[in-house]
């Protein structure tokens, strides 16, 4: 017989002492091999069907166990601490971003600040112009008479020897200064160009004054009449409520 066979099964007389042939198959009683590989099992019996613990082998089943869950852990550190970190420098970012808009913003309206500022203080410069014209355009009303019989004087043509006498008697100064002023007074109000916002209104309101004071200027070097006092009066008291709608 083949020693390297596994058996299966065994018969096995219940009479221990003797053998009876012709009993043979009735007295023998069939075991089911239950052996298992040695490796295939964490205990073992002692014969008595006691259990005996098999610690090594236990100890290799939960290796394995306890690295796969070691592993799981630090992977789900490694997850957590990259996503707060990346969410941190994202928040960081986001902040550095919006601080910097801000800041932007700030200066921005800083800088506007200042521009309306600068324009406010040029305005006013101007107005206050426009006021010493309308005492110059007041007072050469007045001394309307005088310029009449200064230009017909001149207007005989006697020379320039007379002429400069007459200025002189007949003194028209202030109608020079209104002329003068009143160039200064475009280049003024050319700079004022494209107001702001809270200006528009008061820069139509100084287009219209403008308008006015051009009016009285070629008024009084136009030819006078007798009608043009009242007509130079009516323009100036329209100067003056122009003026007026300025300064509130």
């Amino acid at each position: 017989m083949n020693s390297s066979k596994v058996s299966l099964g065994q018969y096995e007389p219940h009479d221990q002492d003797g053998y009876d042939a012709e009993k043979n198959n009735e007295s023998r009683v069939y075991r089911k091999d239950i052996s298992r590989p040695f490796s295939s099992i964490s205990s073992a019996t002692d014969g008595t069907g006691e259990i005996i613990y098999d610690r090594e082998h236990v100890e290799r089943v939960r290796r394995p166990v306890v690295l796969k869950m070691t592993l799981v852990i630090l992977l789900a550190l490694f997850v957590f601490v990259g996503y707060n970190g990346i969410k941190f420098a994202v928040d960081a970012q986001q902040n550095r971003i919006n601080q910097a808009e801000i800041e932007k913003a700030q200066q921005a309206q800083a800088e506007e600040l200042k521009k309306l500022e600068n324009y406010r203080e040029k305005f006013n410069t101007v107005i206050l112009s426009f006021e010493e014209q309308g005492a110059i355009i007041n007072e050469n009303i007045k001394g309307l008479t005088t310029l009449r019989i200064n230009r017909f004087a001149k207007g005989l043509g006697l020379g320039d020897v007379f002429d400069k006498i007459v200025n002189t008697v007949l003194d028209v100064s202030k109608v020079n200064e209104m002329k003068n002023n009143s160039n200064t007074l475009q280049v003024l109000v050319d700079e004022l160009l494209n107001p702001p916002e809270t200006f528009a209104s008061k820069y139509e309101t100084l287009l219209t004054l403008r308008s006015t004071e051009k009016k009285i200027i070629e008024t009084i070097s136009g030819e006078l009449t007798s009608d043009s006092k009242s007509e130079l009066e009516d323009l100036h008291e329209e100067y003056n409520r122009l003026l007026v709608d300025l300064n509130r």
